[in-house]
């Protein structure tokens, strides 16, 4: 006994010698994952089923989603207490989404969302203390204060809008003016999948399809509608489906690396000027 005792010592200190011994330089630099395979609407081939991943892409990744959930799980708890007042849309649980976006298309490009938008406000840029400071109506928010949790705007950011599906003709009209402008730019226009029973946004489908404009549809499904499941709201739950002659894309939500595949794929597709692509990612709020 006393002899195995002095083995395992042995050991583990010799253990503790060769790990402390390593550093980054030992590990690689990259790392290839499969990624699960993309739903299809009117197109041939979608996305790789694998992604490259850098270990500065990971930990920025990483820090990211968990910036946000940790912003978010404070957001609740100061509405709990009464400091944070009016509504509050928290967004936990929906961090690979806005981060795989963000991180697949450029600065200038464009992004509008519905009223959920803590997480895309601060993958835009937006530092924690000004997102906290405006959902507590301090004039050290992003808008002074006055927007709350559901007007929060930076530059290429529009925000935060209050009103149910209205956010997707708003894109629909920046992606034309993209288009008008000649600037190689795309608009992602985000809603969720209670906003997608909305009959303004098949409107909005039938002109991005008629005037090819570069704008990508993004529904984030997270399953509810307020309280409401989609099964129980919606025939047909394939909403990457619902823009018809638009293609479409259903993209594990949950997958930070399918995200960004994804987007990188719709964004170079309609870069080219072809018709508007259409993304739905399921997730769990």
């Amino acid at each position: 006994m006393l002899l195995m005792f002095w083995f395992c010592l042995f050991f583990f200190k010799a253990s503790r010698v060769v790990v402390a011994s390593r550093n980054y330089a030992d590990f690689a630099s990259e790392a290839t994952f499969e990624i699960k395979k993309c739903d299809l609407h009117r197109l041939e081939e979608g996305p790789s089923t694998t992604a490259v991943m850098t270990r500065e892409e990971g930990l920025h990744y990483y820090k990211t989603m968990q910036t946000i959930r940790r912003m978010e799980l404070k957001s609740d708890q100061l509405y709990k207490q009464k400091i944070i007042r009016g509504f509050c849309h928290l967004y936990d649980g929906q961090e690979a989404c806005c981060v795989g976006l963000e991180v697949a298309i450029k600065p200038t490009d464009h992004v509008i969302t519905a009223y959920r938008a803590h997480g895309f406000t601060y993958a835009r840029g937006v530092p924690v203390r000004e997102i906290l400071a405006e959902l507590t109506g301090r004039k050290g928010g992003c808008v002074k204060g006055k927007g709350g949790s559901m007007h929060m705007y930076t530059k290429n950011f529009y925000g935060g809008n209050g009103i149910v599906g209205a956010q997707v003709p708003l894109g629909a009209g920046i992606a034309l003016a993209c288009k008008y402008f000649g600037k190689n730019e795309i608009c992602l226009t985000l809603y969720g999948d209670g906003a997608a029973n909305q009959g303004q946004i098949f409107e909005t489908y039938n002109m991005a399809a008629l005037w090819k404009l570069p704008c990508i549809f993004i529904c984030e499904n997270n399953r509810y509608g307020m309280g409401t499941s989609v099964e129980r709201a919606a025939a047909s739950t394939d909403y990457y489906k619902r823009g018809d002659f638009i293609p479409g894309l259903r993209v594990d939500g949950m997958d930070v690396l399918c995200v960004r595949e994804a987007a990188k794929f719709a964004a170079d597709y309609c870069r080219a000027g072809k018709v508007s692509l259409q993304l739905s990612f399921p997730f769990h709020r």
